[in-house]
């Protein structure tokens, strides 16, 4: 803690009374700070690969949501420089105010949480507005995806451990399921419409619950904020990173419509692109070979959650749907 400590002191003047590493953070290293400020939040950055410039805009996107429109946004603690991060001897750090509440891992939400999950992501896509977006990536043919899966099992092949057991089970029946479908499968499924400013990383993790599941905070505003994109893309990866059930997805759907309503053309590419698009894509699944994260045993549990699903839901495609869309209509 001795490095963290003469960090946040060197650029931000801040005293360092106590530090305490927090169990989150996959690719960065979390901390509870107490100082002569009060409780403070503070984060080092593991990865060096991370542009400042992509970092400090949706940094600065927080900060304007926050002011202007009370969006459950924490402050961002300025450097002694008026930074919104800080670099000290090669690594890179960022402050915000402490906000009480909770966070969740994938499949561990609450189910009177799903609702305001889904809320605070339609208001955030509200508050930004449309805006054109380009035209969307096509879904993989059941034959590009046979081939990616394949290629993956080719490289998790003969591995010994249990994760490397439970990706190869996971692709063989991405694998099988593909298999039987018709070539041109993915002609038929609707794609996303409409657009505009994301968050780019909505999910379970990068949010702050109230006990009562309201949502606290939104905490991670690093990278992608703030980039365009298809609203009905990031509804799914808040689905499928979330780990919801389907009692969650019936609640967040309606959250999110109340927010920001989309036509059920953009809630039937919601359907399509989290059971077939998911089938169709190795996913995360090669994150495990190229092991970038800082806990690895953390992300096996996490990934686990994450793909498991994947064949039955496709299986149960027009139940999802179905689902999906009754809860539009509500």
């Amino acid at each position: 803690m001795e490095a963290l400590s003469a960090a946040l002191t060197s650029a931000y003047g801040i005293m360092v009374e106590r530090a305490e590493r927090i169990d989150y953070g996959i690719w960065e290293e979390p901390f509870r700070v107490w100082t002569d400020r009060g409780p403070l939040f503070a984060k080092r950055f593991r990865r060096k690969d991370r542009q400042s410039e992509q970092m400090l805009r949706g940094l600065h996107l927080s900060q304007s949501l926050r002011l202007e429109h009370n969006f459950p946004a924490p402050q961002v603690i300025p450097t002694l420089h008026g930074d919104l991060l800080a670099e000290v001897h090669g690594e890179r750090y960022q402050v915000t105010e402490w906000v009480d509440g909770r966070s969740y891992h994938p499949g561990e939400l609450p189910d009177r949480a799903a609702g305001p999950l889904g809320a605070t992501l339609g208001r955030l896509h509200r508050l930004l507005g449309p805006a054109p977006v380009p035209p969307p990536a096509p879904y993989p043919s059941p034959a590009e995806g046979i081939q990616a899966c394949q290629a993956l099992l080719g490289r998790y092949a003969d591995r010994p451990e249990p994760f490397a057991k439970t990706a190869r089970q996971i692709l063989s029946a991405q694998v099988e399921l593909l298999a039987v479908l018709p070539p041109s499968y993915h002609e038929r499924l609707p794609v996303p419409a409409l657009g505009g400013p994301c968050f780019n990383s909505y999910w379970v993790e990068q949010l702050l619950f109230a006990e009562e599941g309201a949502v606290a905070a939104l905490v991670d505003w690093t990278d992608g904020a703030g980039k365009p994109g298809h609203w009905a893309d990031e509804i799914d990866t808040a689905l499928h990173l979330s780990g919801l059930n389907e009692r969650q997805v019936a609640a967040f759907v309606p959250g999110y419509q109340a927010e920001n309503p989309l036509p059920e053309r953009d809630w039937r590419a919601v359907a399509a692109t989290y059971t077939y698009g998911h089938l169709a894509s190795t996913n995360f699944l090669a994150g495990w070979l190229s092991r970038p994260y800082r806990r690895l045993a953390e992300w096996e549990v996490t990934a686990t959650v994450w793909h498991t699903p994947v064949p039955e839901r496709f299986r149960r495609r027009a139940d999802w749907e179905a689902l999906i869309l009754d809860a539009v209509r509500r």
